[in-house]
């Protein structure tokens, strides 16, 4: 039993470091910083860190295959864009977990 206890402890601390290394990015780090504000879409996020677009979209779609943020495709009612499908995204619970297991260790 305790080898068990200590072989899954070994995987949620590996898990951890993996997801902690997702998190630390410093580009990913200010993309979920503002997305735990409110939710944006690539272009809003790309504009407010001055960084291009595509490493945005790349590091958007890194931190949704890990779970730290999710989307769906809305109609924008912003003028510049009116009536185009735009991919809104915004954190996950996986965030404040995450941030609160590296903190516990």
């Amino acid at each position: 039993m305790r080898r068990f206890y200590l072989l899954y402890m070994m995987k949620m601390a590996d898990t951890l470091v993996k997801d902690a290394h997702v998190l630390v990015h410093p580009i990913r780090f200010r993309i979920v910083e503002l997305l735990t504000r409110r939710p944006m879409h690539v272009s809003e996020i790309s504009k407010t860190l001055g960084e291009e677009r595509r490493l945005i979209s790349y590091h958007l779609d890194l931190l949704e295959e890990y779970g730290f943020v999710d989307s769906k495709h809305e109609i924008s009612e912003l003028p510049k864009s009116k009536g185009k499908a735009l991919r809104v995204y915004w954190t996950t619970d996986k965030v404040k977990d995450v941030i609160k297991e590296i903190k516990r260790m």
